[in-house]
């Protein structure tokens, strides 16, 4: 941005651009004068195309979106535009190569005029090589004063008016023609995108006492709309030049040419009209210099119409960016409010204002005062406000035309209206509850418009059908009422009509394709998300779980339902055991959200102690009894062919059963499943909707509802990570040897069967508090789950090392070295061999000396665990003899108090800990993982 010329100071300007008579003169004793390149003043001959002619524009930084080409004098004129003989040399033209002649130049290759926008990046191009030696400059960027001045006397009344609202010395670029005293002073837009700092084209005329009587001198103001002839030849023959100290290039590629507004323009012209009547000369208004039309002064008019009428119609349109999308909107607007108010415009300036500032940030008081201001007449006819209130429906002018209405008569419409508004919404607000529309859509291949009832949605017929008649349903009532209105003709054209109200009324029951939602009602139209707008309506094709609708009204057996959940809650208080809580949080966030949980539920247990009870009862809460519950064959997951399919199933179910893996998994099979159930778990948007495979079908992508639910006699048939965030393991609580009776389960099954005593447990499920319960945050790690996570590890050496590590957290220990590490770990080996009834024989009797690759990863883990304490400050003192002697490394347990007080300890101290720790915790048989419990036979009654 090029920094404002207006300053008064002397220092920051040079003498005032005028010709030879009041222009300071280049000389030893002006130093503010220096020579500056005059690019403009180049021999005309040199000059044979546009190219040449804006060269030296385009060279000093000047943009060509502001340069036009101007038709040249003695051009051959096409009768294809208009252009006049004696428009040549100053009209913008348009080439036409094929006549070898000239145009008018018309519009860009946007279709914007171009004496306004100026040309497209493709029009400067193919304007360049137009055979023209004239080159324009727009008003809009380069706001210009034309001064036809024909005496000194004249002139300097201009130069003086200049020098009052610019500053002295102002550096405004200076024309020249011939030897006459007529100048273009040129400037600089301050803002050309603002339609307030536009400079507005305006002309006057005026003569000094001194002058003949009847001869006026002219002065043009050249802005938006317009354009002064920058470079080439006058008709009269004599060139246009800049002078020399003030070419417009020079002036411009310094960054000293000054920069003016619509204000200024508009201030100029009220100081040139009072030093001229100062004088005693006269002024008279000019032609309008172009740009938008003849100037009309309204101000002494009557208004269009009266003034209350135009403010009750400026409420009903307010000024925002709805109604106004840009800035010249708003100034055309303002522009048409002026010309109609005529000579009421002004007395009303402050209620004009507070309209137009309502929104402050939109239209601030200060934009809204330059903007008024610089209004000199209207473009616009005085009608243009009333257009505009009748574009936007807004009936002023009508209240004008025909006698106003009495209060009783426009009460008495008002409520005649409301009635029939009341009476077709009536109509219309039968539909929903019994049918819904299909929206036509030929994107989707459904290109009628069809209708359903909700109570059967799987059947449909053609909406025209419906609407004339030509079907056999029965019990159409909504259809017999809206005949009998006569609200819509019985024609197609009548139908669409129907439609079209509808669909504004209730947009809620058109839909765009069907969907498997169990947590709707079947027949309802449920939105799906759509990633790319808004929500996608869908026709639901599911059966939703009756227990649902008999949970919403009390137990018709009270006792009963009570008995019910103390048996079911029973029931999982034995399975899951310390879980219990979060499994019955997980259903009751299921119950209440309609979501899934951000894990799957893994039951690992003797066969016979209810693992497919839990899960089937599960079902039948949320899916219903019979063919909506959805389970997968595991062996189907297990074999590589037909593992591609099955989750074919899953659309539309909440709870999907995977029953039975086998334990002959192979560890890439194993490996896959797994990662499949994960990414259909995860409680991000990668798992909300997946991508099911049918055979013979291609791949779709469906929304995901589904808790998965994997059960299993083996615990190695899938492997459990460590870290893992997504599985929800359980080793049942119930065992083979200690399994309730077999009426107990009995009993259960009845339950299960009864969708009316299921309800009971959907009751309490729903009334559960889950405050503290995070569906994103992982499950609980039981013991149970982190024995299959350590017994997954293929490495022997790492396993054990674990295992060793949680007997010695398990007992309270804070510390270790590493010969009891290695003797515990030797004895998880044993353990873990006798566990497994001799199947698992990774024995070692570990030394931690020479560790091999195996080792090494079992010593990595340790350290992550623990951290090592008594080594002195150079990190050596277990080091003695100079080093050919290692004393065992203690670790301390990362997070325990005694790292805290063992930070910087020397290894005296360390050992004085450590053997407190061992007397304080001493360990015994039992391990909590069952793999590693044991020794068989403690050593010291028990304790190692």
């Amino acid at each position: 941005m090029k920094s404002d010329k207006r300053s008064g100071s002397a220092s920051a300007k040079t003498a005032l651009p005028l010709f030879q008579a009041c222009r300071p003169q280049m000389s030893p004793n002006n130093p503010h004068l220096l020579p500056r390149p005059n690019l403009m003043n180049a021999p005309l001959k040199s000059t044979p195309s546009f190219r040449a002619a804006t060269q030296h524009f385009i060279d000093s930084g000047i943009s060509d979106r502001s340069l036009i080409p101007i038709a040249p004098v003695g051009a051959k004129i096409s009768s294809k535009g208009h252009l006049e003989d004696r428009s040549l040399g100053k009209a913008p033209g348009r080439f036409l190569p094929r006549e070898n002649a000239w145009c008018g130049l018309g519009k860009n290759g946007d279709g914007d005029q171009c004496v306004i926008e100026g040309g497209t990046p493709d029009d400067a191009r193919e304007w360049l090589n137009w055979p023209t030696q004239n080159a324009g400059l727009l008003g809009r960027y380069y706001p210009a004063i034309d001064s036809d001045a024909e005496s000194p006397e004249a002139a300097a009344v201009v130069v003086e008016a200049m020098e009052r609202v610019f500053g002295k010395g102002v550096l405004a670029a200076e024309r020249l023609r011939g030897e006459s005293p007529r100048r273009l002073f040129a400037f600089e837009c301050r803002d050309p995108d603002d339609p307030a700092a536009q400079v507005q084209c305006w002309s006057l005329r005026f003569r000094l006492p001194s002058d003949p009587e009847g001869e006026f001198h002219g002065l043009d103001i050249i802005g938006r709309g317009k354009q002064f002839v920058a470079a080439g030849t006058h008709p009269s023959g004599s060139p246009y030049r800049w002078h020399p100290d003030y070419a417009l290039c020079g002036l411009y590629g310094a960054d000293e040419l000054a920069r003016a507004d619509n204000a200024d323009m508009l201030e100029f012209r009220a100081v040139l009209t009072g030093l001229i009547e100062d004088r005693g000369g006269e002024v008279r208004q000019g032609t309008s210099a172009g740009g938008g039309g003849k100037t009309r002064d309204h101000s002494d008019v009557d208004p269009i119409m009266p003034v209350e009428d135009v403010f009750a119609g400026l409420d009903a349109l307010p000024n925002s960016r709805d109604h106004f999308p840009d800035r010249i909107d708003i100034v055309r607007f303002l522009a048409s409010l002026r010309a109609a108010l005529g000579c009421e415009a002004e007395p009303n300036r402050d209620r004009i204002e507070e309209w137009a500032c309502a929104d402050p940030v939109w239209c601030s008081p200060e934009y809204f005062a330059k903007v008024w201001d610089s209004f000199d007449g209207e473009r616009v006819r005085q009608h243009a406000l009333d257009e505009t209130f009748r574009k936007n429906r807004i009936w002023i002018s009508a209240q004008s035309d025909f006698p106003p209405l009495t209060a009783e008569e426009k009460a008495g419409i008002a409520k005649s209206i409301e009635q029939a508004k009341a009476s077709k919404d009536a109509l219309l607000g039968l539909f929903p509850p019994e049918y819904a529309i299909g929206i036509v859509n030929i994107a989707s291949n459904n290109p009628i418009c069809e209708i359903r009832r909700k109570s059967n949605p799987g059947v449909s017929v053609r909406g025209l059908d419906f609407y004339m008649g030509r079907c056999d349903w029965i019990g159409t009532k909504p259809l017999d009422a809206l005949r009998a209105s006569g609200r819509y003709s019985p024609t197609e054209k009548g139908f669409w009509e129907f439609v079209r109200d509808l669909r504004r009324n209730h947009p809620q029951m058109f839909f765009d394709g069907t969907t498997l939602d169990p947590r709707h009602p079947r027949g309802a139209v449920v939105p799906e998300q759509n990633p790319d707008g808004p929500p996608t309506l869908r026709l639901n094709m599911r059966f939703q779980s009756p227990i649902i609708r008999l949970a919403e009204k009390p137990p018709r057996n009270p006792e009963q339902a009570k008995e019910d959940l103390e048996l079911w809650l029973d029931f999982v208080g034995r399975l899951f055991g310390p879980d219990a809580d979060y499994e019955l949080d997980t259903l009751a966030y299921m119950v209440q959200t309609g979501n899934r949980p951000g894990n799957f539920l893994y039951m690992v247990g003797d066969p016979g102690v209810g693992k497919t009870s839990h899960i089937q009862i599960q079902a039948a809460l949320f899916d219903g009894l019979g063919r909506n519950q959805g389970a997968i064959d595991g062996t189907k997951l297990v074999s590589e062919g037909s593992r591609r399919f099955a989750l074919a199933g899953i659309e539309g179910r909440r709870v999907v059963s995977i029953q039975e893996l086998p334990d002959n998994i192979s560890a890439t099979a194993r490996s896959q499943i797994t990662a499949t159930l994960k990414q259909v778990v995860d409680i991000g948007g990668g798992g909300d909707y997946i991508q099911i495979e049918r055979k013979g079908k291609d791949i779709m992508t469906i929304p995901n509802h589904a808790r998965i639910c994997v059960s299993t006699n083996y615990e190695n048939a899938l492997p459990i990570e460590q870290n893992d965030r997504r599985c929800f393991y359980v080793r049942c609580n119930i065992t083979a040897a200690d399994k309730p009776s077999s009426a107990f389960y009995e009993r259960l099954a009845a339950v299960g069967k009864s969708p009316e005593r299921l309800a009971a447990l959907w009751r309490y499920l729903e009334a559960r508090s889950i405050l503290d319960y995070d569906p994103a945050k992982p499950p609980p790690l039981s013991h149970a789950k982190l024995e299959a996570q350590i017994a997954g590890i293929d490495n022997p050496a790492k396993r054990h090392v674990m295992a060793a590590l949680e007997l010695l957290k398990a007992h309270g220990r804070e510390m270790t070295d590493m010969r009891e590490l290695a003797a515990i770990a030797s004895r998880m080996s044993e353990n873990e061999y006798q566990n497994s009834d001799s199947a698992l024989d990774c024995r070692e009797n570990y030394d931690f000396q020479g560790a091999g690759a195996g080792l090494q990863e079992a010593l990595r883990h340790l350290q992550a665990e623990a951290v090592k304490v008594g080594v002195g400050k150079d990190g050596r003192g277990y080091k003695v003899d100079g080093g050919r002697k290692r004393l065992s490394i203690i670790y301390a347990f990362k997070g325990t108090p005694v790292l805290k007080r063992l930070a910087g300890a020397d290894r005296a101290d360390v050992l004085d800990a450590l053997d407190r720790d061992r007397a304080q915790h001493p360990l015994s048989d039992r391990h909590p993982l069952r793999a590693f419990a044991g020794p068989r036979e403690p050593e010291d009654e028990g304790v190692w």
